[in-house]
């Protein structure tokens, strides 16, 4: 039987150098099975590292910027926005109660008009989120959110604000 030495992992300054082991040799971050280092390649610590709201609405302004290509000015006259949830929970537990969860759709997201005339046009990330079955389809699940939006407070459907539209 072979037998191997522990890893030994020199911790940075502190203790001047002096090698580090770790419980049973083992390194936290060794690369097994040859697959890469796990966790995330931007640590969280770090200034560069992304939050999860803040890549979805990196994704929500590339869809604000690919349906004002095609619908014009109009759509930069809006506001867009990115909450969590729906707002109106208490109403949606009603129906729920009422009708059965399978019978109450997840809202991908709201459009109004303020008072003013100002349209409102608001992503709700959980629910997109859950309809996206690979993390790599979000920002075609957002795009769609946002063309559904946009669709329902025009008037049409969202084939014709956007050919290519499939969700």
């Amino acid at each position: 039987m072979m037998s191997f030495d522990p890893i030994v992992v020199t911790a940075p300054g502190g203790n001047g150098g002096e090698p580090v082991r770790t419980p049973e040799g083992r390194s936290p971050r060794r690369d097994r099975r040859g697959r890469g280092l796990r966790g995330p390649l931007m640590p969280a610590a770090l200034p560069a590292a992304r939050t999860r709201n803040e890549r979805f609405e990196d994704h929500l302004q590339a869809a604000v910027d690919r349906l004002a290509e095609l619908c014009g000015p109009a759509v930069e006259q809006a506001r867009f926005r990115a909450t969590m949830v729906p707002e109106d929970l208490e109403r949606r537990l009603e129906l729920v109660r009422a009708w059965g969860s399978e019978l109450v759709e997840e809202p991908t997201g709201t459009a109004r008009r303020d008072p003013d005339g100002t349209v409102v046009i608001t992503i709700h990330r959980r629910p997109v989120e859950a309809r996206c079955p690979i993390p790599s389809l979000l920002p075609d699940a957002v795009y769609g959110a946002v063309v559904e939006q946009w669709a329902a407070l025009t008037g049409v459907s969202p084939e014709s604000v956007d050919p290519d539209y499939h969700w």
